[in-house]
């Protein structure tokens, strides 16, 4: 595993804090993690060096953002500080918060079914063509391109490597608005309401990829 990670951070003052983070990595390996049931096993046991290629974790690109922001009215705040108590339990102690992340797909290996190699290992088509399509045609129906790849010849091995080709990514923003009320100097209590993937923004998984 390589990896380049930065982090920019402001801690809370004039009501404002954030963090954020953006990770640029390559994970590698020879063996798939088969415990999230996404494993294709090795094309030759013997040989393990025909499996060295991208890891089932690798994502090459994360980022992720979050924030909380106390909005500037009501009493101790910048605007309308001197405002009586009623108008204040209107206006003051609003909160904005959110967690916005992004990050690029895993990695995902084209296969065939049926023991076409009948040899113990795995199955895997012939690669004829490049396979990846650009981003503005795929969709949840054709994601990668199949024409690129062909059905090996009974009991032969398959040219096409492990984890060639990468799955969609994944976006997702969370936010929260919360209040404060203040009811003495010691005690106070908040209502927040949250809402996840608030843009109902959709995630797709990893596409089908066995012929």
């Amino acid at each position: 595993y390589n990896g380049l990670i930065t982090k920019l951070e402001k801690r809370f003052s004039k009501g404002l804090t954030f963090l954020g983070s953006y990770t640029w990595s390559h994970a590698i390996d020879n063996v798939d993690e088969v415990g999230n049931g996404e494993g294709t096993g090795v094309l030759k046991p013997w040989d393990r060096n025909l499996n060295r290629a991208s890891s089932l974790t690798d994502i090459r690109h994360g980022f992720v953002f979050s924030s909380t922001y106390e909005l500037p009215f009501g009493k101790g705040k910048s605007y309308l500080a001197t405002v009586n108590r009623m108008a204040d339990l209107v206006i003051g102690g609003w909160q904005v918060s959110g967690v916005f992340s992004r990050s690029t797909g895993e990695p995902f290996t084209v296969t065939t079914s049926g023991g076409i190699t009948n040899a113990g290992g795995a199955d895997r088509p012939n690669r004829i063509g490049d396979g990846a399509l650009p981003a503005s045609q795929r969709s949840i129906d054709r994601w990668f391109d199949v024409s690129a790849f062909t059905v090996q010849p009974q009991y032969t091995y398959g040219n096409s490597g492990r984890n060639i080709l990468y799955g969609p990514g994944v976006t997702n923003l969370d936010f929260s608005l919360a209040k404060v009320f203040r009811l003495t100097e010691k005690f106070r209590v908040q209502f927040r309401a949250e809402a996840f993937n608030a843009p109902n923004h959709v995630n797709l998984g990893t596409p089908n990829s066995s012929f």
